[in-house]
């Protein structure tokens, strides 16, 4: 029973290969229109080359990012600019930079970006100018905090992304994400699965979690950890690398001395578990616990005797939940902060499963197979009001509820898996243009405006994608083709994107 459940939970994860038989829908679908990606012109950006005052690899490097990041924006084209630009555009220079705005119009731009790098006060930091101009009557746009940055040259990749957070927020009035992190799963020498992390634009891949076996669904936390689901104890349970230790082995501050990372922490013994069905469900595995703390290996969050945990999901107000598979079919439990399930929410014979919440946390939308088939459903936090959302496509997964309140999910049409989005309306929108290909596991940007997910759409491989929130531009990420499961972008649960002043 055991392996069949396991099998049943990946054959639902990966592949539409699970579905059962078709029964008649619990819910009336009545007349459902499912929209096509958005065809909208994008406004040109033009990026200057940086006036230089540090090594020149530097300052290509920061033009590359720049003009990277636009490209993977979804609201402007990059145009890449040359030095016989940086010299008609430029009125007045820097740090009062100010455009022509005939040239600018001239070079088929309709906004500029221009920056200067130099040396700051403090040893081994870099100063970063940046100006935002927009072309038609050449006046510079406010990229507030990001129009000078100081800081070590060794972050100058993060101080360019910033820069672009600041275009998006000057033209769009919602700050950009480009300084983010995506958590993703794949293949590495020494484990099935690995838990690995690269930034926003594909650089600097690190492995966070690399022992042997499977690691997948990680997701980030309120308190700057990283839960994710193993198999290392043999059955699938919650593991939670703590803010600190993710911080050192990302990179994400400076790292700490040597010897001053904290070990993980290894729990104490925890009731064996009863069965959930009872009410009183308790985690934890004394026989796993024993063996994570002989073995050197972190102990897990939330374990239990035949209980099986696939992914978790955190509240705005930082509750947890999570799939919880008995033995006979999963459901949506929340979990305590010592691991412990404490109410079944969904409660439902059928197998539900990949818990997200709204972003103001009052709904839950899951994928339910009650109706023969992988389906997406919403139902309010408490569980109540338990509703069937998508009706097209005999495959409906991996759903992921977007900051601006937009379910992005996997569907497929035919041979072709698609990422759409469905709002609570109903109202659906196809991001991917199908062809045969596979396109799967969508996430949100932390801004709302664009959409990770996994795909092979172009034709040579999978391997990371970028598209607009609406579908107009899809992009691929620089980097490996390979493996990647269960993507996540790092988006804090109840953290909102800043809306910026102009």
């Amino acid at each position: 029973m055991r392996q069949t459940i396991i099998a049943v939970v990946l054959a639902i994860m990966f592949g539409p290969s699970a579905a059962g038989a078709q029964t008649p829908p619990a819910d009336d679908p009545g007349l459902f229109v499912i929209v096509e990606a958005a065809q909208r012109p994008l406004d040109s950006l033009l990026v200057v080359p940086p006036v230089c005052g540090v090594a020149k690899k530097d300052c290509d490097l920061l033009e590359q990012v720049l003009n990277n990041d636009a490209r993977l924006s979804g609201f402007v084209r990059a145009i890449h600019g040359s030095s016989g630009h940086a010299a008609q555009l430029a009125k007045t220079p820097f740090p009062a930079y100010t455009i022509r705005a005939t040239a600018a119009l001239g070079a088929g731009a309709n906004y500029v970006l221009a920056t200067a790098l130099r040396p700051a006060k403090e040893p081994g930091h870099y100063e970063l100018l940046a100006v935002l101009a927009e072309s038609r009557e050449g006046k510079n746009l406010p990229l507030l905090d990001y129009a000078a940055q100081v800081a070590p040259a060794l972050s100058l990749r993060s101080m360019a992304h910033r820069v672009l957070n600041g275009v998006q927020g000057a033209i769009t009035g919602i700050e950009g994400s480009f300084d983010t992190v995506i958590f993703f799963s794949s293949k590495a020498p020494g484990c099935d699965r690995c838990i690995f992390q690269i930034d926003a634009d594909g650089a600097n891949r690190r492995i966070l979690v690399n022992d042997p076996g499977i690691h997948m669904f990680p997701v980030q936390l309120q308190d700057g950890g990283l839960m994710y689901t193993s198999f290392r104890s043999g059955m699938p349970s919650l593991y939670k690398l703590d803010a600190m230790q993710l911080m050192a082995m990302s990179d994400l501050t400076p790292p700490l001395p040597k010897g001053k990372l904290k070990k993980p922490e290894v729990k104490p013994p925890a009731p064996k578990a009863t069965d959930p069905k009872s009410g009183d469900a308790k985690a934890g595995d004394t026989k796993a616990d024993d063996a994570a703390a002989s073995s050197g290996l972190p102990a897990p969050f939330a374990a239990g005797k035949d209980l099986q945990f696939r992914g978790c999901a955190q509240h705005p107000r930082g509750d947890l939940v999570a799939t919880v598979n008995d033995g006979d079919q999963a459901d949506i439990w929340s979990i305590d902060w010592s691991g412990q399930p404490n109410r079944n929410l969904s409660n439902n014979a059928a197998n539900d499963l990949s818990p997200s919440f709204s972003p103001d946390g009052e709904f839950i939308a899951f994928v339910s197979d009650r109706t023969g088939e992988p389906q997406v459903y919403t139902m309010r936090a408490d569980g109540s009001a338990q509703k069937r959302l998508t009706f097209g496509g005999s495959y409906n997964a991996d759903p992921d509820w977007g900051p601006d309140g937009k379910i992005a999910y996997s569907g497929q049409r035919g041979n072709a898996l698609d990422v759409l989005t469905v709002t609570m309306q109903g109202k659906m929108q196809r991001l991917t243009p199908g062809l045969g290909r596979r396109s799967l596991e969508p996430t949100w940007s932390p801004d709302g405006k664009r959409l990770i997910y996994v795909s092979n759409e172009d034709g040579k491989g999978h391997r990371l994608w970028i598209t607009a929130a609406d579908g107009a531009t899809r992009e691929p990420i620089e980097g490996p083709f390979g493996q990647f499961y269960t993507p996540s972008w790092q988006r804090i649960p109840g953290k909102k994107p800043r809306a910026w002043l102009r």
